[in-house]
């Protein structure tokens, strides 16, 4: 039977279990071990490391980002197998959930810059008492906001290990949205490694932030910096057939996607040009593009002849990706790249800059292509329509690299890295 419970200034509905299920894990969870090399082997789970609680703080969950959508994914994973480990957000909206913890904020405002990202502060003598009575004996935080201060009070208050879950790349953010000069980008590169090294662990998303963490500049030891990953929702393998319910584009034509936050350091204002170069060889192609965000009135400008579907659920973004021919990633800002994951488990290819998540993913002219320029990504594009053969390869390998990243093999590595469970490993 499930029990609720009440805290003040919180509700939740944890389903909690005294130990974990022991059950073999056949493969490598498709990304990396902590020292950021690949793992082709078997990790079966043996048994909890020790009777301990796992705490996972976010200042965003129910957002319209990638960060919410992830942390919903962790969610759902930690419910099916009622895992250790409970979430706690701030918010007005959100209901309790079995291992999902709900403190109502105390204050809530927006920054001119990211309206669509409210800042909520949560009752920190709350979030205490919430821990205690939890018994939660380790943290994890998603967040650099009123959250993050959170985790880093309790690990003060109760001596605990914590970890910091890197989603976003600050230093890219403030180059290209901030546009910070040198000095301006030294002083938040001091700043983010003063908070980040407060945690004294951290989770990263691609070799490329590990190597930046470990090296001179951030001077992290690399014993505590560890690689994950982060796996597709299950919408994105049973795929439909009803694709005109989401759109009514022209199916006997090519169609290149883009999906995601429409904002300047996503690359978006390349689209138009990359777009007028595929036309030349390609005249019919077409561009569809699914997300909002605070550059689309521009974009909208400068590429006129898109369709704009604003943003789509992920129920129907299966769909959407199941339709289109491929999948156009001009950004350099993400960590990992969900979506790119989200599209190969549809069996979709992708064209992207040879950086950071999309380097980790994709397999260079195999499930998709890894460019340098705008140009090199729209003569892939040309490249990729001309040939009907590689058209068929590269969506069977779009497959088939996507089964590598699975959602119990990536979760075990993660808790295994916090020391809530023991997996041995047969080379």
């Amino acid at each position: 039977m499930k029990h609720s419970r009440s805290f003040a200034g919180c509700s939740s509905a944890p389903n909690r279990s005294d130990a974990l299920k022991t059950q073999p894990v056949t493969s490598c969870y498709g990304a990396f071990s902590r020292n950021g090399t690949h793992l082709p082997m078997s990790l079966p789970v043996n048994e909890p490391a020790q009777q301990g609680r796992l705490l996972w703080m976010t200042d965003t969950f129910g957002d319209q980002n990638g960060v919410s959508s992830v942390l919903k994914a962790v969610h759902e994973e930690i419910k099916s197998r009622n895992l250790p480990v409970d979430l706690l957000v701030c918010s007005h909206t959100i209901r309790p959930d079995d291992h999902l913890i709900v403190v109502k904020p105390v204050s809530e405002f927006v920054f001119p810059l990211y309206r669509q990202q409210p800042v909520r502060i949560p009752n920190y003598l709350s979030v205490q008492r919430i821990f205690r009575r939890g018994k939660y004996d380790r943290i994890i935080c998603s967040t650099e906001g009123p959250m993050g201060l959170a985790a880093l009070w309790l690990k003060k208050v109760f001596s605990v290990e914590s970890y910091f879950f890197m989603h976003t790349d600050w230093m890219m953010f403030a180059r290209e949205v901030l546009s910070l000069e040198k000095s301006g980008l030294g002083r938040l590169q001091k700043a983010l490694r003063i908070y980040y090294k407060s945690f004294g662990n951290i989770f990263v998303l691609n070799t490329e932030h590990r190597q930046w963490l470990t090296g001179d500049a951030m001077g992290f030891d690399p014993s505590r910096v560890f690689m994950t990953a982060h796996w597709a929702d299950p919408a994105f393998s049973a795929l439909s057939s009803g694709i005109t319910v989401v759109h009514p584009f022209n199916r006997q034509k090519p169609v290149i996607l883009y999906t995601g936050r429409i904002s300047r350091e996503k690359g978006i204002m390349e689209l138009p040009a990359i777009m007028g170069m595929v036309r030349s060889s390609i005249p019919g192609a077409r561009l569809v593009v699914a997300g909002t965000g605070p550059a689309e009135e521009e974009l909208k400008t400068a590429l006129p002849d898109a369709a704009y579907l604003g943003w789509v659920e992920q129920e129907s973004l299966a769909d959407l990706f199941e339709a289109a021919d491929i999948l156009l990633l001009p950004s350099r800002f993400d960590t990992f790249s969900c979506v790119v994951l989200e599209a190969l488990t549809c069996g979709l290819p992708v064209v992207a800059y040879n950086t950071k998540g999309p380097r980790d993913i994709l397999e260079d002219s195999v499930s998709g292509y890894l460019v340098e320029t705008p140009e090199e990504m729209a003569g892939r594009v040309v490249e990729f329509f001309l040939d009907p053969g590689q058209q068929m390869r590269m969506k069977q390998a779009a497959f088939k690299r996507a089964e590598t990243y699975r959602a119990d093999k990536i979760m075990d590595r993660l808790l295994s890295d916090t020391g809530l469970i023991r997996i041995s490993a047969d080379v």
